[in-house]
Protein backbone atom coordinates (compact mmCIF):
# COMPACT_ATOMS: atom_id res chain seq x y z
CA UNK A 1 0.00 0.00 0.00
CA UNK A 2 1.61 3.38 -0.68
CA UNK A 3 0.32 6.67 0.59
CA UNK A 4 -1.29 9.62 -1.70
CA UNK A 5 1.24 12.11 -0.60
CA UNK A 6 0.32 14.40 -3.86
CA UNK A 7 -3.05 15.08 -1.49
CA UNK A 8 -1.83 15.01 1.56
CA UNK A 9 0.31 17.47 1.09
CA UNK A 10 -1.86 19.95 0.10
CA UNK A 11 -1.87 22.99 2.51
CA UNK A 12 -5.64 24.08 2.92
CA UNK A 13 -4.73 27.37 5.63
CA UNK A 14 -4.15 28.67 1.92
CA UNK A 15 -7.58 28.21 1.06
CA UNK A 16 -9.40 31.37 0.31
CA UNK A 17 -12.70 31.79 2.57
CA UNK A 18 -15.80 30.58 1.43
CA UNK A 19 -17.06 34.68 0.55
CA UNK A 20 -14.38 35.11 -1.82
CA UNK A 21 -16.43 34.34 -4.43
CA UNK A 22 -13.42 35.29 -6.80
CA UNK A 23 -11.17 32.45 -5.63
CA UNK A 24 -10.71 30.56 -8.49
CA UNK A 25 -7.97 27.92 -7.44
CA UNK A 26 -9.75 26.04 -4.90
CA UNK A 27 -13.54 25.25 -5.01
CA UNK A 28 -15.74 22.23 -6.31
CA UNK A 29 -18.00 22.64 -9.10
CA UNK A 30 -20.76 20.13 -9.96
CA UNK A 31 -21.98 19.90 -13.93
CA UNK A 32 -24.78 17.85 -15.39
CA UNK A 33 -24.19 16.50 -18.65
CA UNK A 34 -27.15 15.80 -20.89
CA UNK A 35 -27.37 14.04 -24.71
CA UNK A 36 -29.97 15.19 -26.59
CA UNK A 37 -31.30 13.31 -29.85
CA UNK A 38 -33.82 13.66 -32.43
CA UNK A 39 -35.58 10.31 -31.79
CA UNK A 40 -37.22 9.46 -28.53
CA UNK A 41 -34.98 7.19 -26.53
CA UNK A 42 -34.31 7.89 -23.35
CA UNK A 43 -30.50 9.66 -23.15
CA UNK A 44 -28.54 9.00 -19.75
CA UNK A 45 -27.60 12.05 -17.62
CA UNK A 46 -24.27 12.04 -16.55
CA UNK A 47 -22.28 14.08 -13.75
CA UNK A 48 -18.59 15.31 -13.64
CA UNK A 49 -17.32 17.10 -10.26
CA UNK A 50 -14.70 19.63 -11.03
CA UNK A 51 -12.57 19.80 -8.19
CA UNK A 52 -9.44 21.90 -7.99
CA UNK A 53 -7.02 22.32 -4.41
CA UNK A 54 -4.10 24.63 -5.64
CA UNK A 55 -2.16 22.57 -7.63
CA UNK A 56 -4.50 19.50 -8.36
CA UNK A 57 -7.23 19.19 -10.32
CA UNK A 58 -9.55 16.04 -10.52
CA UNK A 59 -12.53 15.41 -12.36
CA UNK A 60 -14.97 12.54 -10.72
CA UNK A 61 -16.76 10.90 -13.39
CA UNK A 62 -20.51 9.87 -12.16
CA UNK A 63 -19.18 8.97 -8.29
CA UNK A 64 -17.61 6.03 -10.16
CA UNK A 65 -14.02 7.09 -11.47
CA UNK A 66 -11.87 9.91 -10.48
CA UNK A 67 -9.00 11.66 -12.54
CA UNK A 68 -6.49 13.62 -10.24
CA UNK A 69 -3.66 15.55 -12.54
CA UNK A 70 -1.23 17.41 -10.24
CA UNK A 71 1.54 19.95 -11.21
CA UNK A 72 4.87 19.69 -10.82
CA UNK A 73 8.32 21.96 -11.14
CA UNK A 74 9.61 21.68 -14.42
CA UNK A 75 6.95 21.52 -16.23
CA UNK A 76 6.31 17.99 -14.92
CA UNK A 77 2.36 16.77 -14.66
CA UNK A 78 1.58 13.92 -12.89
CA UNK A 79 -1.92 11.93 -13.26
CA UNK A 80 -3.74 9.60 -10.84
CA UNK A 81 -7.19 7.47 -11.65
CA UNK A 82 -9.37 6.25 -8.45
CA UNK A 83 -12.00 3.72 -8.92
CA UNK A 84 -14.27 4.37 -6.37
CA UNK A 85 -16.43 1.20 -5.80
CA UNK A 86 -13.01 -0.73 -5.36
CA UNK A 87 -11.16 1.98 -3.20
CA UNK A 88 -8.06 1.90 -5.35
CA UNK A 89 -5.93 3.97 -6.80
CA UNK A 90 -3.11 3.93 -9.65
CA UNK A 91 -0.28 6.04 -9.68
CA UNK A 92 1.44 7.07 -13.11
CA UNK A 93 4.83 8.10 -13.67
CA UNK A 94 5.07 12.25 -13.75
CA UNK A 95 5.51 13.43 -17.15
CA UNK A 96 7.02 16.31 -18.61
CA UNK A 97 3.89 18.24 -20.49
CA UNK A 98 4.79 20.37 -23.89
CA UNK A 99 3.07 23.42 -22.25
CA UNK A 100 1.06 24.69 -19.42
CA UNK A 101 -1.78 24.56 -21.68
CA UNK A 102 -2.15 20.83 -20.53
CA UNK A 103 -2.94 21.62 -17.33
CA UNK A 104 -4.98 24.54 -18.20
CA UNK A 105 -7.39 22.53 -20.07
CA UNK A 106 -8.04 20.01 -17.31
CA UNK A 107 -8.56 22.97 -14.53
CA UNK A 108 -11.10 25.07 -16.90
CA UNK A 109 -12.28 22.09 -19.02
CA UNK A 110 -12.33 24.09 -21.97
CA UNK A 111 -8.73 24.50 -24.29
CA UNK A 112 -6.83 27.82 -22.22
CA UNK A 113 -7.44 29.37 -26.28
CA UNK A 114 -10.62 28.78 -27.08
CA UNK A 115 -11.74 32.79 -26.05
CA UNK A 116 -9.20 33.40 -29.55
CA UNK A 117 -11.25 30.75 -31.42
CA UNK A 118 -14.41 32.36 -30.55
CA UNK A 119 -17.10 34.63 -31.19
CA UNK A 120 -17.97 37.04 -28.31
CA UNK A 121 -21.57 37.03 -27.98
CA UNK A 122 -22.44 38.88 -24.57
CA UNK A 123 -21.14 40.00 -21.58
CA UNK A 124 -23.50 40.44 -18.48
CA UNK A 125 -22.99 41.05 -14.92
CA UNK A 126 -19.37 42.76 -13.30
CA UNK A 127 -16.59 41.75 -10.99
CA UNK A 128 -16.92 37.90 -9.87
CA UNK A 129 -20.27 37.73 -11.72
CA UNK A 130 -19.24 38.70 -15.06
CA UNK A 131 -20.24 36.49 -17.64
CA UNK A 132 -19.34 35.83 -20.54
CA UNK A 133 -21.09 33.70 -23.89
CA UNK A 134 -18.88 32.89 -26.93
CA UNK A 135 -19.65 30.98 -29.69
CA UNK A 136 -17.81 28.43 -32.58
CA UNK A 137 -19.13 27.81 -35.66
CA UNK A 138 -17.96 24.99 -38.05
CA UNK A 139 -20.01 22.95 -41.01
CA UNK A 140 -21.01 19.89 -38.30
CA UNK A 141 -21.20 22.19 -34.76
CA UNK A 142 -22.02 25.27 -33.06
CA UNK A 143 -20.62 25.39 -29.43
CA UNK A 144 -21.63 27.91 -27.17
CA UNK A 145 -19.68 28.36 -24.05
CA UNK A 146 -21.07 30.89 -20.72
CA UNK A 147 -17.71 31.57 -18.86
CA UNK A 148 -17.00 33.11 -15.55
CA UNK A 149 -13.59 34.82 -16.28
CA UNK A 150 -12.72 35.92 -12.55
CA UNK A 151 -13.54 32.31 -11.64
CA UNK A 152 -12.32 30.54 -14.58
CA UNK A 153 -15.15 28.47 -14.75
CA UNK A 154 -17.27 27.30 -17.11
CA UNK A 155 -21.09 27.96 -16.37
CA UNK A 156 -22.62 26.06 -19.39
CA UNK A 157 -21.51 24.56 -22.39
CA UNK A 158 -24.22 23.62 -25.52
CA UNK A 159 -22.86 21.90 -28.58
CA UNK A 160 -25.36 21.37 -31.03
CA UNK A 161 -23.80 18.45 -33.83
CA UNK A 162 -26.05 19.20 -36.99
CA UNK A 163 -25.72 18.10 -40.72
CA UNK A 164 -25.61 20.13 -43.45
CA UNK A 165 -28.55 18.72 -45.18
CA UNK A 166 -30.80 18.59 -42.22
CA UNK A 167 -31.87 19.63 -38.98
CA UNK A 168 -29.60 19.19 -36.22
CA UNK A 169 -29.74 15.75 -35.03
CA UNK A 170 -27.81 15.49 -31.56
CA UNK A 171 -26.95 18.01 -28.98
CA UNK A 172 -25.09 17.97 -25.72
CA UNK A 173 -25.08 19.96 -22.76
CA UNK A 174 -23.30 20.57 -19.63
CA UNK A 175 -24.88 22.81 -17.06
CA UNK A 176 -23.48 23.99 -13.73
CA UNK A 177 -25.61 22.43 -10.77
CA UNK A 178 -23.63 23.53 -7.80
CA UNK A 179 -20.73 24.81 -6.83
CA UNK A 180 -18.67 25.36 -3.01
CA UNK A 181 -15.30 26.64 -1.72
CA UNK A 182 -16.64 24.83 1.36
CA UNK A 183 -13.01 24.14 3.19
CA UNK A 184 -14.70 20.91 5.37
CA UNK A 185 -16.25 19.54 1.88
CA UNK A 186 -13.26 19.79 -0.57
CA UNK A 187 -11.07 18.57 2.61
CA UNK A 188 -13.35 15.68 2.88
CA UNK A 189 -13.12 14.46 -0.58
CA UNK A 190 -9.37 14.84 -0.83
CA UNK A 191 -9.34 12.77 2.32
CA UNK A 192 -11.43 9.81 0.87
CA UNK A 193 -9.16 9.62 -2.07
CA UNK A 194 -6.23 9.41 0.09
CA UNK A 195 -7.01 6.51 1.91
CA UNK A 196 -7.57 4.66 -1.07
CA UNK A 197 -5.31 1.72 -1.39
CA UNK A 198 -2.97 2.73 -4.13
CA UNK A 199 -0.29 1.22 -6.64
CA UNK A 200 2.01 2.49 -8.96
CA UNK A 201 1.09 1.90 -12.37
CA UNK A 202 5.06 0.49 -13.38
CA UNK A 203 4.19 -2.32 -9.97
CA UNK A 204 1.33 -3.51 -11.58
CA UNK A 205 3.38 -6.54 -13.30
CA UNK A 206 4.29 -7.96 -10.01
CA UNK A 207 0.35 -7.89 -8.74
CA UNK A 208 -1.40 -9.25 -11.61
CA UNK A 209 -2.75 -11.76 -9.35
CA UNK A 210 -4.83 -8.94 -7.71
CA UNK A 211 -8.46 -9.38 -8.84
CA UNK A 212 -8.77 -5.57 -9.20
CA UNK A 213 -6.07 -5.59 -11.49
CA UNK A 214 -7.49 -8.57 -13.33
CA UNK A 215 -10.58 -6.58 -13.62
CA UNK A 216 -9.20 -3.51 -14.50
CA UNK A 217 -7.15 -5.34 -17.25
CA UNK A 218 -10.12 -6.24 -18.62
CA UNK A 219 -11.93 -3.27 -19.05
CA UNK A 220 -9.12 -1.86 -20.89
CA UNK A 221 -8.09 0.97 -18.07
CA UNK A 222 -4.57 -0.77 -17.32
CA UNK A 223 -3.60 -2.13 -21.10
CA UNK A 224 -4.82 1.18 -22.62
CA UNK A 225 -4.23 3.77 -20.09
CA UNK A 226 -2.46 7.29 -20.68
CA UNK A 227 1.44 7.66 -21.21
CA UNK A 228 0.92 10.62 -19.64
CA UNK A 229 2.57 13.24 -21.62
CA UNK A 230 0.54 15.38 -22.94
CA UNK A 231 -0.12 17.98 -26.20
CA UNK A 232 -0.83 21.81 -25.82
CA UNK A 233 -4.53 20.50 -26.10
CA UNK A 234 -4.23 18.45 -23.15
CA UNK A 235 -4.71 15.20 -25.22
CA UNK A 236 -2.65 12.08 -24.19
CA UNK A 237 0.45 11.24 -26.71
CA UNK A 238 1.68 7.49 -26.74
CA UNK A 239 4.90 8.46 -26.76
CA UNK A 240 7.25 10.93 -25.54
CA UNK A 241 8.31 12.07 -28.58
CA UNK A 242 5.52 12.77 -30.17
CA UNK A 243 4.77 16.46 -30.86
Amino acid sequence: MKTLLLITAIIFPLFASASDICQSTTLMATYNIEPTTNDLAPNKQNQLVLLRAQNSVFHISNHEVATQWTTLPHNHMKKTSYFIDDKRAIEYEATKTISNQAWQYHAQLLHPLFQQQSTLIETTGQGCDKLEHYQQQTNTKTVDIWWFPAKKLVQRISTILSDKSGPADKAINWQLSEMTYDNKMIQQQLDTFSAYQSTDFADIGDNESDPFFRKMINLGFIEHSASGFYDSEGNSLSSAHQH
